[in-house]
């Protein structure tokens, strides 16, 4: 229901191809030319015509003129004749009347002159142009996360621009009127406000631009303010604590006058998260402890923030499969969706995951995590040694 409300972000910037890394794709990128542009050495040595050599043995050495240098990066000049060769570094382009390249350590150097007692076969130690990437040949398709190398490679290729999706802008407010941004407060009594810098991260490195909208008192016509009037200016607002269900959890009491409201998830720890559509904006309101404030994230904003880019919207980054080193049991909640952050081990015949467990308002939880494992309503455990899925967040 609330993926109903998100649409893609259409709007496309060009940014330089060395600032494109974890942008997204807005359209296919398609290779402009060749990779390597030439016929090129594989390795240092001497570049020849594979038929001038074809006789070399120890008993019958060839003697080759050494006429001059082909070095990486330039179009060599040189032009081979009967009995020539060329000196060749590694990268270096073929000068013209070579098909081979004999490494260094298979010949034997004097004066101006090499000889070669072993033969080579055509295009051998040879990285035939094209081999890597051909022209026209598409590299990356639309809604790609650019990693560095693709970077490197797009460059590479003499691109020096690329079309990105716009960062979806997130708007993130914290509520509470014990929540301080001030360390000499917080020592004083007050909470600081650490979730908004968690979730800020998680979001940035899901892709969005986020704009801390500040910490807004419990005070309802405060809250609706800070929504309503910002409604219009984001792809989507996150407001962080204050969803539960008492008198002051004001961020569920003043969204509940919204267009769409929902509130309370079979989700544990998260039951609390809801979300409404605020003049059109969706607004993802997480709970107060940190575990919840995760788990919503990642089943309600991570998703949404994917699907505005253009993105498959699951509620997971990566996943891998890990055997789970102890027996998980659940005692109530029985019909929720049941999550377990867990930490990864590099075992010697696989990855084991084993159960971070604690309540939902431990801070030391995610510290000590990787990611997490679900089970799904109606499941009350989850044998040790069984194989389960852990889903890894973008960033903790």
């Amino acid at each position: 229901m609330l993926l109903s409300f998100v649409k893609p972000v259409r709007d496309v910037e060009e940014v330089n191809v060395f600032e494109a890394f974890g942008r997204v794709a807005a359209e296919a990128v398609r290779s402009p030319r060749d990779l390597p542009a030439h016929h090129s050495s594989h390795m240092d040595g001497f570049a020849v015509s594979s038929s001038s050599v074809e006789k070399a043995s120890a008993d019958n050495p060839v003697r080759l003129k050494v006429v001059g240098e082909c070095a990486p990066g330039k179009q060599p000049s040189i032009k081979l004749g009967p009995g020539e060769a060329a000196r060749i570094l590694t990268g270096g382009f073929l000068p013209e009347g070579a098909d081979a390249v004999i490494p260094q350590e298979d010949v034997v150097k004097e004066d101006g002159v090499v000889v070669v007692r072993t033969p080579v076969e055509k295009m051998q130690y040879v990285d035939r142009r094209g081999f890597d990437v051909e022209a026209g040949r598409e590299l990356f398709g639309k809604g790609h996360v650019f990693k560095a190398s693709d970077l490197a490679l797009m460059a590479s290729l003499g691109l020096r621009a690329v079309r990105v999706v716009r960062r979806p802008r997130m708007g993130m407010m914290a509520v509470g009127d014990e929540l301080t941004d001030s360390f000499d407060e917080a020592s004083s009594g007050k909470i600081l406000n650490t979730h908004a810098y968690v979730v800020r991260k998680l979001a940035e490195a899901s892709g969005a631009n986020v704009v801390n909208l500040g910490i807004v008192p419990d005070n309802p016509p405060a809250v609706h303010e800070k929504m309503v009037g910002h409604s219009g200016k984001f792809d989507i607002l996150v407001s962080i604590a204050g969803s539960s269900i008492s008198e002051r959890d004001v961020s569920s009491l003043t969204a509940r006058s919204y267009e769409v409201f929902v509130h309370g998830l079979t989700l544990q720890p998260g039951r609390v998260g809801g979300f409404a559509v605020v003049n059109g904006t969706p607004l993802v309101m997480l709970p107060g402890l940190i575990m919840s404030t995760l788990n919503v994230f990642m089943f309600l904003a991570y998703p949404c923030l994917r699907r505005l880019q253009g993105q498959e919207p699951r509620f997971y980054h990566r996943r891998v499969v890990a055997r789970l080193t102890e027996k998980v049991g659940f005692r109530k909640f029985i019909d929720f969706v049941k999550v377990v952050w867990v930490r990864l081990e590099e075992l010697e015949d696989g990855l084991a995951c084993r159960p971070v467990l604690g309540e939902s308002s431990g801070m030391s939880i995610p510290s000590r995590s990787d990611g997490f494992i679900i089970t799904p309503p109606g499941v009350s455990d989850m044998p040790r040694g069984m194989d389960v899925w852990v889903y890894l967040p973008p960033s903790l």
